[in-house]
């Protein structure tokens, strides 16, 4: 009998040194527990019920929880104004357009230390030029817009070799190298070529004829100019300038979508 009046104390003592190995049980839980009486023979048994139905419907969802679908960037063209095929053809015939050409396929050569070299635009060496498909591209474009007497009064280009070689072999005129439609790469200090480059976008051609600037691909700031982040070799976009200072892309033509819409024709020589 001396052992059950004691058996409390000892439970509670051993309850304690439990708190040291498992933190989560509470002293004053073991000893309440400990005082049941050791004598007592009856045992809680687990009582079988069917199970609850599961809920018809989900728990509401805190808003801020709820899976939200990615936004949809806007599209490049508005449907609204975007021409193509002959439509645009047609539209670029009466000039008024902004034609944004990046350079042929260029594949000879890497860009080098460009920013450190003065002049140098002048030394092709240390630039990635034009290949020969390339050649072949810009002089099937050139033909095809010539063929399809589309108007061009003016023709600029960065100061890159492959640039000007892509305009050379098109064959539409002489050409002006500008420092406004260089590549970031070749951007000096201080100089924004974004803001210059958008400048000859949103400038406005004489009546009746379209002006074409050769360039690269661009990681613009501007919503105008997405479609210069992925734009391929001598792939145009057109770009219609508004009297607002700014320019809205209307179509686009690839180097393949001359080819339905211009007559066969046989590629000019390369140009010496």
């Amino acid at each position: 009998m001396a052992a059950e009046k004691n058996y409390p104390s000892l439970m509670c003592k051993y309850s304690v040194a439990l708190v040291f190995v498992w933190p989560l049980l509470q002293p004053l839980v073991l000893c309440a527990q400990s005082t049941v009486s050791p004598s007592a023979t009856s045992v809680n048994t687990v009582t079988t019920q069917p199970a609850a139905p599961l809920p018809q419907a989900l728990p509401t969802i805190a808003p801020n929880l709820v899976p939200q679908a990615p936004a949809q960037a806007s599209p490049i063209f508005d449907p609204k104004t975007e021409l193509k095929g002959a439509a645009l053809i047609a539209a670029l015939k009466q000039g008024g357009f902004v034609l944004y050409m990046r350079h042929a396929i260029s594949t000879v050569g890497s860009d080098g230390a460009l920013i450190t070299t003065p002049n140098w635009w002048e030394n092709c060496a240390i630039q990635r030029n034009i290949a020969d498909t390339g050649r072949v591209q810009a002089r099937k474009v050139g033909l095809a817009i010539r063929n399809l007497n589309i108007p061009v009064e003016e023709i600029k280009t960065s100061q890159f070799c492959r640039t000007r070689d892509t305009a050379h072999e098109m064959g539409l005129g002489p050409i002006e190298i500008v420092e406004d439609l260089n590549h970031a790469i070749g951007q000096r200090v201080g100089f924004d070529v974004n803001v210059a480059r958008f400048a000859l976008l949103a400038r406005k051609p004489s009546l009746g004829s379209n002006v074409l600037l050769v360039s690269h691909t661009h990681g613009s700031p501007k919503t105008e100019e997405r479609a210069m982040s992925a734009i391929q070799e001598a792939e145009i976009v057109v770009y219609r300038p508004n009297d607002k200072g700014g320019a809205e892309p209307i179509g686009r033509m690839l180097v393949s979508d001359w080819d339905a819409l211009t007559p066969a024709s046989i590629i000019p020589p390369a140009k010496n």
